[in-house]
């Protein structure tokens, strides 16, 4: 399963603990919420949080710091209410400063448990930072939380969070990758020798469920740490390469729910996220899938994939051409 042109292969990314994207996970819908740390009734914290106005790059008018511990968490918690269970983009916005803590703890309330993302605050101050897209269950309660407990020196600092449902427009399916991570030219790209897709990205980039199913563990030579997501219409999606997993074996999972990072383990040339479809025993293109994903619209059945033109065959002289 390696990659058709490593060169094509992104730089490797940021650790699993410590990774932070840029901007909008995938396109988002209009279902946005904001809680500031002065919302009234949004905001909860101890007495060991104090607020403080000093930071130009603050959200509103102030926001709260603490001093880290590393006897318990003691999290500051943002409220929200969900209207319906699905796919979310969290973000955060706090001031940065370079006496603020390197490794701060974000807590992300999700429908499958409590995840940890790890920020760190001396950069990125002043704009809306993504911890990812999560699976948050519809209902009013606590979503996302500031930690203290981190060994880091600094500040830990609570803003503002944004969430944003990303599954207004097309709730049943997800993109494996988010919408920044490639343009849609390279959802068409051919695999290099039967059907499948490898998609270039660097290590530590999120890997979404495609659509609701359960979750077999693959660790082997040839896909490395991966995925079988078997889907609620009974199709096997593949995923491979992972650098490190986000599920358990068993895991029943919604469409764009974190399954991995990406990465280049087992047997790769660079990292990059190896796709494929499945129906019984029979490999499917999911090039026609994959771009419908990336437009919005419903996909077609995994059943009506073709299983041609969408890979390489070898020619005289080492040339390859598309078979189909």
């Amino acid at each position: 399963m390696t990659i058709a042109t490593a060169t094509r292969a992104l730089v490797a990314g940021l650790t699993a603990t410590a990774m932070v994207l840029l901007g909008p996970a995938g396109p988002a819908s209009a279902a946005t919420t904001t809680v500031d740390n002065t919302t009234a009734g949004r905001f909860a914290a101890s007495a060991n949080w104090g607020t403080s106005s000093w930071a130009g790059q603050r959200y509103g008018a102030d926001y709260r710091f603490a001093t880290p511990y590393t006897g318990g968490s003691d999290a500051a918690w943002f409220s929200a209410s969900v209207a319906a269970t699905g796919a979310h983009l969290v973000e955060v916005w706090y001031p940065a400063d370079a006496g603020y803590n390197s490794a701060t703890p974000f807590i992300v309330a999700t429908a499958a448990g409590n995840q940890t993302v790890v920020v760190d605050q001396r950069a990125n101050g002043g704009r809306w930072v993504a911890l990812g897209t999560f699976t948050l269950a519809a209902g009013d309660r606590p979503v996302v939380g500031v930690s203290r407990w981190t060994t880091a020196a600094g500040y830990v600092v609570a803003d503002a969070v944004r969430i944003t449902s990303t599954t207004a427009g097309n709730p049943g399916f997800a993109l494996p990758l988010p919408q920044s991570a490639l343009p849609r030219s390279e959802y068409d790209d051919p695999h290099h020798d039967y059907p499948a897709i490898d998609l270039p990205v660097g290590t530590g980039t999120r890997a979404y469920a495609v659509r609701a199913g359960t979750v077999t563990i693959i660790n082997d030579s040839s896909c490395g740490q991966g995925v079988n997501l078997t889907g609620t219409d009974g199709a096997v999606y593949t995923y491979c390469h992972f650098s490190a997993w986000s599920v358990a074996n068993g895991a029943s999972v919604a469409p764009g729910q974190q399954l991995g990072l990406t990465g280049n383990t087992g047997n790769s040339t660079g990292p990059h996220l190896h796709f494929g479809i499945r129906t019984g025993s029979t490999r499917r293109c999911p090039q026609n899938f994959l771009l419908a994903l990336y437009d919005g619209v419903t996909p077609p059945a995994a059943t009506s994939l073709p299983t041609t033109g969408c890979y390489y065959a070898t020619l005289r002289g080492g040339e390859t051409a598309p078979l189909g």
